[in-house]
């Protein structure tokens, strides 16, 4: 597997054109789900799921729109792919490990679960080289980092300076909220229906400098994948 590869989210390989015609037909999608699950909810005199299962259906589709939007208002950024940082407010830079709509876009159909995993780790340690690269040249940076994945493991993340934290009742909230979303992730990485287990979600939290002295290993993380 290329590293090269790797680097490729094919949605802004489309013209812009292409983008806006995309999200026209998935917004539609929705809106037709929508309308004809809330006519037979109406039907068997279950009117109350309604707004239940629109919330549902969009926790799926709204990273979508907002991934793309919050990378064009400079809300968000990428630094690979499959890892996307928040804009760092008091000195805090938090990290996602891609959303449900970069896995549609950035994992190869063709690949087995085992290659789709090897490929968000990479594409995260990619990520991360990208963001040391940006702010190694600025010490002390005083940014702490906080960030919840389920590919890197408590011990990877203790390598490179991470601890691994409860989530707090904020992010739990949220969490549950995207339940399905993250259902539709896991089983696009697994390459088949996969339910996540909540009480196993990591969040990681530790400071930016204490990363960047560990970008030898990260190199030596990267080695592995070229």
């Amino acid at each position: 597997m290329e590293w090269k590869f790797l680097m490729e989210h094919r949605f802004y390989n489309l013209t812009l054109r292409q983008q806006r015609l995309f999200q026209l037909k998935l917004v539609g999608g929705f809106l037709v789900l929508n309308i004809v699950v809330g006519l037979l909810l109406l039907l068997i005199g279950l009117p109350f799921l309604i707004i239940f299962t629109f919330a549902l259906s969009l926790s799926v589709v709204a990273p979508f729109g907002d991934v793309p939007s919050g990378v064009k208002s400079g809300s968000l950024q990428y630094y690979s792919p499959l890892l996307i940082g928040e804009k760092i407010r008091k000195q805090c830079l938090v990290l996602h490990s891609g959303s449900l709509f970069d896995y549609y876009f950035v994992l190869n159909k063709a690949h087995s679960a085992g290659e789709r995993k090897k490929q968000v780790f990479a594409a995260y340690v990619d990520g991360l080289l990208n963001l040391i690269n940006q702010y190694e040249n600025k010490q002390p940076t005083q940014i702490s980092i906080k960030a919840t994945s389920y590919i890197l493991n408590p011990r990877t993340a203790n390598k490179l300076g991470l601890s691994p934290t409860s989530p707090d009742m904020i992010q739990r909230i949220i969490l549950y909220f995207n339940y399905l979303n993250l259902t539709c992730a896991l089983s696009l990485l697994n390459r088949k229906l996969t339910w996540p287990n909540m009480q196993k979600t990591v969040s990681y939290e530790g400071k930016l400098d204490t990363l960047i002295d560990k970008k030898n290993d990260l190199l030596l993380m990267k080695r592995r994948f070229q």
